[in-house]
């Protein structure tokens, strides 16, 4: 079997030991073309200065002033040398040795699949459920800090949207990947663990998350739902996560706030929408129903409204 080289990436900020793990968990992986690329987004050079000198195989690359996750990642993508790209948050890591040489056996064997969707959990038997299935096969999505995927894929699907600074770009790929052919697959026998750090993130943060509902799904369907179904679904998303936040997370200032977000961001999904074709958009909706049927019916999360309402992520 061939070796593939596989560039590891990291996204720093201010959180050094919790890098360091990742790095080290790279670096004992028992696959043999490895390339590890960190972009420190820290405000100030102390994680890119101390990789130069404890870890001179990494590649770092330092921003002037911290950007955006997204556009932090597309940069990671268009250095990377390797074939396939795997994507780590900086308080991340791989669970053993194994992980790199399982996910490219897996994806040599499986060219139709762009992105290879890891198990990720706290390494305490607590895992995500959606990414919690027994077997191999078809997924609608992944997390950032738990996949890998093809470099020339990526491109081709468009990269990551840039222009929301944080959270629902996957949402936007997922789709792009099924619009140039390809599919997402989720691979259980390869695990992220990741273990949140508090350092640097913001003190109320499922605030950005209930925000990004608000913005992305809807914004999502804007840029890549086909014509004339999302005609209907723009709007209806936008007024489901709005009153789900409101009423049911009982979040009124973050859904305001990310009402008038998602108003002002019009015009940007507006002028980048790439809709996917319509049998495109049909394989990714049948496998984000059966998908989303089995984690929620396995964990008791089944309501009505999952039955038809096709949320982006």
């Amino acid at each position: 079997m061939s070796t593939p080289l596989v560039t590891v990436t990291f996204v720093g900020w201010q959180r050094r030991e919790a890098l360091e793990r990742g790095i080290k968990s790279a670096l004992e992986q028992d696959y043999a073309a490895i390339e590890v690329l960190v972009l420190d987004n820290s405000p100030t050079d102390e994680i890119h200065r101390w990789l130069l000198d404890a870890y001179p195989e990494v590649k770092s690359i330092k921003t002037a002033h911290p950007i955006p996750l997204p556009a932090a990642r597309n940069i990671l993508v268009a250095t990377a040398r390797g074939e396939f790209v795997v994507f780590h948050d900086d308080d991340s890591f791989f669970s053993t040795p194994r992980d790199v040489s399982t996910a490219v056996s897996y994806a040599l064997l499986h060219p139709e699949a762009a992105c290879l969707a890891f198990r990720v959990g706290d390494g305490k038997d607590d895992w995500n459920p959606q990414f919690d299935a027994p077997e191999a096969g078809p997924h609608y999505t992944f997390i950032a800090c738990g996949t890998m995927f093809r470099r020339t894929d990526f491109a081709a699907a468009g990269w990551y949207y840039e222009d929301f600074w944080l959270y629902g770009e996957e949402r936007v790929i997922s789709l792009a990947f099924y619009g140039i052919g390809k599919e997402i697959h989720f691979l259980p026998t390869v695990s992220s663990i990741h273990l949140p750090e508090t350092k640097g993130r913001a003190s109320d943060n499922g605030a950005r998350y209930n925000l990004c509902d608000v913005v992305m799904v809807a914004g999502t369907a804007l840029l890549k739902f086909p014509f004339p179904g999302v005609l209907f679904w723009y709007p209806a998303l936008q007024l489901f996560y709005f009153l789900q936040v409101l009423l049911v997370r009982r979040r009124p200032i973050v859904a305001l706030k990310g009402l008038l977000v998602a108003l002002r961001m019009i015009p940007s999904f507006l002028r980048n929408r790439n809709p996917i074709s319509h049998e495109a958009y049909r394989r990714w909706r049948e496998v984000r129903s059966r998908v989303n049927a089995d984690y929620l019916r396995r964990t008791g999360r089944w309501k009505w409204y999952h039955a038809w309402l096709p949320a982006a992520g």
